[in-house]
């Protein structure tokens, strides 16, 4: 997967303010939300602001995505005026409740495509999973189109469907975080957590997506601009796993070099899977580093 998702913000299409703010940002990924961020009576000022700001070209070299509205509103018809391949990488669908939503979303962009004059599969799709139902179906979700690259957790809905509350909010979270990551991982696509709410608390943002880390998750939804600096250093491998990594790398080639069939690393063999793990986080760095670079040159 050639995408670095570590944070993807969540910006309200109408609100010119954010939107500069966004622009000048660090994350990885702007998501121009269209739906829950918007006032239904300001629907048509957020399509007609984000057609500006997509035509003179604030956003350009940045990956974006749109959350539209669901299928069968008034509004989706009017949202898709604006999913041009050209500049927009995907689309974020809410309210996916199984595989045949999916399907209806692909098709309405294959023919964004075709008035576009683009290929089919130019514009990816990101299901929010966020009810008991999604959930549930979450591994079906996942192989159903070439289209997705990533799964996204909305544990503030999923935890309304389920009438939870958030008192223990983290624990309600555990089998829906682990069913995602398996999905996601199993099709090759990568597995984004839900948004951390409390916005002035970094140390609980720091341990929730820490944890979200260890469980497979490739980076966060954010809702404030405070936070990405914070899901940048959450989702990227520590000083400790590069040096592990690479010396689990030197070790292996070294035993290679000698013809020896094992190598052991501080008494531990290096077997298959410390070789897996190794490679990816070195993957991850390099990743990483070619981002920076990239956004420091555009600069």
């Amino acid at each position: 997967m050639n995408y670095l998702l570590r944070s993807m913000l969540f910006v309200p299409a109408y609100n010119e303010k954010f939107l500069d703010k966004a622009a000048k940002s660090e994350a990885d990924a702007i998501i121009f939300d269209l739906e829950d961020a918007v006032p239904p009576a300001k629907r048509k000022e957020a399509r007609d602001t984000l057609g500006k700001y997509l035509s003179d070209g604030t956003f350009a070299g940045k990956q974006l995505f749109i959350r539209v509205n669901e299928l069968g509103s008034g509004d989706l018809i009017k949202d898709l005026k604006l999913i041009d391949g050209r500049r927009i990488l995907g689309v974020v669908t809410p309210k996916i409740k199984g595989v045949s939503e999916i399907q209806e979303f692909s098709n309405l962009l294959k023919k964004c495509e075709e008035r576009d004059g683009l290929p089919e599969g130019t514009v990816k799709l990101l299901p929010l999973i966020e009810t008991a139902g999604a959930v549930a179906q979450v591994q079906s979700i996942a192989g159903s189109s070439k289209r997705i690259i990533a799964l996204l957790f909305g544990g503030e809905d999923y935890l309304d469907s389920i009438w939870g509350t958030h008192e223990y909010s983290a624990k309600a979270f555990e089998i829906p975080r682990a069913m995602i990551v398996m999905a996601a991982r199993m099709n090759n696509l990568l597995p984004i957590d839900t948004p951390y709410m409390d916005l002035k608390n970094e140390a609980g943002f720091m341990a929730e997506e820490r944890m979200a880390y260890s469980m497979g998750f490739a980076g966060a939804l954010l809702v404030n601009p405070v936070q990405i600096p914070w899901a940048n250093r959450c989702f990227c491998p520590s000083k400790e796993e590069v040096e592990h990594a690479a010396a689990v790398l030197e070790t292996a080639e070294k035993a290679r070099e000698e013809g020896r069939s094992i190598a052991t690393l501080e008494g531990k063999v290096v077997g298959p899977p410390m070789l897996k793990r190794a490679n990816k986080v070195m993957d991850c760095v390099n990743k990483i580093r070619e981002h920076e670079k990239k956004n420091a040159e555009g600069n």
